[in-house]
């Protein structure tokens, strides 16, 4: 085009025409190679004859070089092949039960025979389990399953995991052209811009898809699914292959889908030159009612995930049903995939290096997703720092972030750092959290983002920042714990971070030595858009099991009860309250109250008291996420009890009865929080109590604020102490999405 030319319109359907039929040549080559080789591999994968149940994926291979041992990609991408030497050796009519294990490590010594004879066969014995060999390497273990007992379905969790994807996007069906253009690695177009990797070397990309099973996805549904993990609906066209089995072509039908819902939810966003493979050493199970041919109409596919995770590497589950013209024909049970990395291809991260993961602003990332996942629930000694030596040690305890829906911490940005263990003030870590756009702690709080969420938002990257600095190096054959000791904290506006990437930045601002441990102080901030709302600064200390023991409470080991257990006798004005079933606290995990003691003009203040207590159960919903094999209950859901106290102190002396709607609880801008724990609520300890002594009650029309001050004690300990809890009460409506910040 000419300089000062003006482009001719195109007509949109025109532009969408010729776009399409540029897409489909464009992939046509790249679909035939996969076709080919999935061919190829098929004519690789011949049964052995006789009683022996070693079937070899590399039998012969039509040239004169011989045998060629296959890769592991290959192996995984012609799932169906590989079964499919399986399948011609096991007797049956098509229909029963078949167990497949997929296996990541082949045996040390020779594999022992499993055989037995078939009933009423009267032949020599045949094999009930078949391995499949990729030379001397067992890629896979077949076996007829006997369906009594029967296969026992996954329990579904009491509060199953918010969905979490790498990166968010809105689409929730794909047609075969989509699910051509992923095949050739064209993410980005299909799923959305959070999705482009341009600017990564080739061999970083993920790696091409084998030939398309689906015909289309219909239904995405990512809080699908009893198990609230993803639910998909697909169409599936079987080949017109006579003779072959049937059921390793739905195994790796059901597999595409789970590997379209893998990347609809970015897991390969993490690793360099992704691919999928068979989740290894986790045995699924495929029951076959009928046996549809390639004449009758097409397959319908329901998967309901029920399991994601990142450790050790990003993997889901899923069990699928499988129709034809509305009969039941196969149903798959933990079936599972994973994505790994690149063969060869270096895992190891540092902080002053980019990676293939980017953050929200468009730069690459130093840290991606699965650092935090490691630095919550993986294995340290397998995941080092770019040039730090091995963290070689014999301690299972070590600083953890927590895991699960209590982990509020996604990528790390940048990093400004010194030498390794060298703690440095001034270095500084820039991380990231993407906000879930429904997340269990707003859902849970009536819609208010509550202390508690802002509280692990903001202090969990102080924390993995010094394991990054060199903590992990420190005390390796000791239990090394971290535990937050105090902090301050401060909302600066009012915001709604929901569906929004909160950026941390956490300063180290001192370095403390101690004998069987070390302390470190950090600045925090808190932004969205770049622009802060929660500011701060806290203390970190990391103890041995010895230096950890020696803490003692706030009143220097002394019991110091309650203020109203030094009040004989009780004051008059006294009331019982049972707050179990009063949602406006919260319910679910955010139902921290129970039985509760209200004093109006009573406490320290005369302004007004409230005194909780709720016992400890061994399995409370923290003790799992928080810490891995360190379980402990978190500072801030201690202080977010002292929050719903003061709520429930305002609600029940008819303060915000005037309100014109069901009361919403936020947090003051501009006030400051100070909070000091000096000790540590374990699954051994009988009760947690908590007081809070109104100090002042603030009316300016429909709103209405309270300060006060709060303790909590571990049976008859005081532990923490948190000072100027300042809660802000309005009308409902103003708590609405969108309404704030």
């Amino acid at each position: 085009m000419r300089p000062g030319s003006r482009p001719v319109p195109v007509p949109p359907a025109a532009l969408a025409a010729t776009m399409a039929e540029q897409l489909q040549r464009a992939h046509a080559s790249v679909l035939d190679a996969h076709r080919a080789i999935s061919a190829w591999q098929l004519a690789r994968t011949v049964p052995l004859t006789g009683t022996e149940d070693v079937l070899r994926a590399n039998g012969p291979y039509p040239t004169d070089d011989g045998p060629a041992p296959l890769t592991g990609h290959e192996v995984y991408d012609g799932t169906a092949a590989v079964l499919g030497t399986a399948a011609d050796a096991l007797p049956g009519d098509g229909t029963g039960a078949i167990e497949v294990t997929w296996c990541s490590t082949a045996p040390d010594g020779p594999t022992a025979l499993d055989a037995h004879p078939t009933p009423g066969s009267g032949g020599p014995p045949l094999p009930s389990r078949w391995h499949i060999r990729d030379g001397d390497r067992v890629i896979a273990v077949v076996a007829r399953h006997p369906q009594a007992p029967p296969w026992p379905r996954r329990p579904v969790p009491h509060y199953p995991r918010d969905p979490r994807p790498l990166a968010r996007t809105p689409v929730e069906r794909l047609s075969a052209a989509e699910l051509d253009a992923l095949a050739g690695g064209e993410f980005a177009s299909v799923f959305g811009a959070a999705f482009d990797q341009h600017g990564l070397p080739p061999e970083a990309l993920p790696a091409p898809w084998p030939a398309r099973l689906l015909a289309e996805v219909t239904a995405i549904e990512p809080r699908g699914g009893a198990y609230a993990q993803g639910l998909l609906r697909a169409t599936a066209h079987l080949p017109a292959d006579e003779g072959t089995a049937v059921w390793p072509r739905l195994i790796a039908t059901a597999s595409d889908l789970l590997r379209v819902y893998a990347f609809h939810r970015g897991f390969h966003l993490c690793l360099p030159g992704a691919r999928t493979t068979p989740l290894t050493d986790r045995p699924a199970l495929v029951e076959l009612f009928d046996t549809p041919t390639p004449q009758q109409a097409e397959l319908r596919l329901e998967m309901e995930v029920t399991e994601l995770g990142m450790i050790p590497r990003p993997f889901l589950t899923g069990d699928c049903r499988i129709t034809v013209g509305g009969q039941l024909v196969a149903r798959l049970r933990d079936l599972g995939i994973a994505l790994r990395e690149r063969p060869g291809a270096d895992l190891a991260f540092g902080l002053e290096r980019e990676g293939c993961r980017r953050s929200a602003d468009g730069r690459w990332a130093v840290c991606s997703e699965l650092v935090p996942a490691v630095a919550a629930e993986g294995n340290y000694r397998a995941h080092t720092l770019h040039d730090v030596p091995d963290l070689h040690g014999t301690a299972q305890v070590r600083p953890r972030l927590p895991r699960g829906d209590m982990l509020m911490l996604d990528r790390c940005r940048q990093a400004e750092t010194g030498a390794w263990r060298d703690y440095r003030p001034g270095s500084w870590l820039a991380s990231e959290y993407d906000v879930p756009e429904d997340p269990w702690y707003v859902r849970e709080s009536s819609g208010a983002l509550p202390q508690l969420a802002l509280m692990e938002i903001a202090l969990q990257p102080p924390g993995m920042f010094s394991g990054l600095l060199g903590v992990l190096g420190e005390y390796p054959d000791q239990d090394l714990t971290c535990r937050n000791l105090d902090g301050t904290a401060r909302l600066l506006r009012e915001v709604d971070p929901r569906g929004a990437t909160v950026e941390q930045r956490t300063t180290l601002t001192s370095h403390t030595a101690l004998p069987g441990g070390l302390m470190h102080r950090y600045d925090f901030t808190l932004s969205t858009g770049g622009e802060p709302f929660y500011t701060g600064k806290t203390v970190h200390g990391y103890f041995t099991r010895e230096l950890l023991a020696q803490q003692q409470g706030l009143d220097g080991g002394r019991l110091v009860p309650p203020w109203l257990d030094r009040c004989p006798p009780p004051p008059a004005q006294l009331r019982h309250l049972d707050l179990r079933e009063d949602t406006r606290l919260g319910h679910g995990r955010m139902a921290l109250l129970e039985d509760a003691i209200l004093v109006p003009g009573g406490g320290a203040h005369g302004a007004g008291y409230l005194l909780c207590t709720k016992p400890v159960h061994p399995d409370d919903w923290y003790f799992e996420q928080h810490f891995f094999q360190d379980p402990v209950m978190p500072g801030s859901a201690g202080v977010q009890m002292l929050y719903q106290a003061v709520h429930a102190y305002a609600l029940h002396t008819g303060l915000v009865d005037h309100l014109l709607s069901q009361p919403h609880f936020g947090i003051t801008v501009g006030e400051e929080v100070r909070w000091t724990y000096r000790g540590q609520i374990l699954r051994e300890h009988q009760q947690v109590r908590g007081e809070v002594h109104i100090r002042e009650v603030r009316r300016e029309g429909e709103v209405v604020r309270l300060l006060a001050d709060g303790s909590v004690w571990r049976d008859d300990l005081r532990i923490y102490q948190v000072d100027n809890i300042a809660v802000q009460v309005t009308s409902a409506r103003r708590g609405n999405k969108g309404e704030a910040g």
